[in-house]
């Protein structure tokens, strides 16, 4: 049979009209998911970046109709997950949850594989402080007792390893605010540094605020001396932050973050972003949240990004400054 051209003309409008539709960003967000999402985890089991996974992924199952599986890839700092997710198909069924860790490795860590244009940022859904602690048996009770003991020399610092957020904020506060040099004595994570400071083979941790460590800090087993926020934390009101006692501008979180490969359909963004942000609002979430002693943050995907932006240039300027980039 004879193909007619004028109805091969047509056909081929038709095709185009229809891929055109489909593509629209309304009909994007209107039949996402149709499959499971996967979630790569880029820290191991248990931690609050697998935990946030695994509880907002569950929402969005339920709320959304299809299952995020949340597979955690554990290496690097994170970086074995962004290069997985970097490199997926950029249609919304692969995603990554990470930490500030994805912000600081920009500058931080040079062969990478990837940059951060090679993701888009969906939601920054929590947050906590980094901290100051001292042993509750030794000599250093204020900040002004650890700025003496550092000028002297006297300061055995543990953090939860080189590299991580409260390592580089802590150089960059001695460095740039009380102008000393501390011995620094990593860890590998954040209970042995703090189970460190208790034996008294440190006599400083520097650490993120939330989980085990609070619950150290409210049981009287370390000292909080500050934390690195804007405001005291709801869950330690008697703690200064760093502002109060004079160090205006000593500011650093760590945050967990959903994230997907750069060209996912805006509108898949925009829904993935609304949802996370109505299930962070959910009272049950929210207690979950709080509960490890983090805090929810709400913003748009624009705000979201212009944050994530922001990140990378805060903690680009203290890897800089503190000479500590791989």
């Amino acid at each position: 049979m004879t193909n007619h051209p004028r109805r091969s003309i047509i056909a081929a409008i038709a095709g185009l009209c229809g891929a055109a539709f489909a593509c629209a960003p309304g009909v994007a967000q209107q039949t996402y998911p149709s499959q499971r999402v996967n979630m790569y985890v880029g820290f191991a089991a248990g931690g609050f970046a697998d935990t946030v996974a695994r509880v907002v992924g569950a929402r969005l199952g339920e709320r959304l109709g299809q299952t995020f599986t949340a597979q955690n890839l554990e290496g690097g700092g994170g970086i074995r997950a962004t290069r997985q997710t970097a490199a997926a198909a950029p249609d919304g069924y692969t995603l990554l949850v990470t930490t500030t860790a994805l912000a600081i490795n920009e500058s931080l860590v040079a062969g990478r594989g990837y940059t951060a244009d090679a993701l888009e940022p969906i939601a920054i859904a929590v947050s906590a402080p980094e901290s100051f602690s001292a042993n509750v048996t030794g000599s250093i009770k204020s900040v002004a007792d650890l700025v003496a003991r550092a000028q002297a020399g006297q300061v055995y610092l543990g953090t939860p390893g080189i590299g991580s957020g409260s390592h580089i904020s802590a150089e960059y506060f001695f460095k740039f605010y009380a102008r000393a040099s501390v011995r620094h004595i990593p860890f590998s994570g954040g209970g042995p540094a703090v189970l460190g400071l208790m034996t008294g083979d440190v006599n400083l941790l520097a650490t993120t605020a939330t989980g085990g460590t609070i619950r150290n800090m409210i049981n009287g087993e370390i000292n909080p001396l500050a934390i690195a926020a804007r405001e005291r934390s709801t869950i330690l009101p008697k703690v200064p932050t760093f502002a109060e006692l004079g160090f205006e501008g000593h500011e650093a979180s760590s945050w967990a973050g959903f994230f997907a490969p750069a060209g996912t359909p805006p509108a898949v963004i925009e829904k993935l972003n609304a949802e996370i942000n109505a299930i962070l609002g959910e009272p049950e979430t929210r207690q979950r949240i709080d509960a490890m002693g983090l805090q929810t943050v709400l913003r748009d995907r624009a705000a979201t990004r212009a944050y994530f932006r922001s990140e990378i240039a805060n903690w680009s300027r203290m890897v800089s400054a503190v000479g500590i980039a791989q």
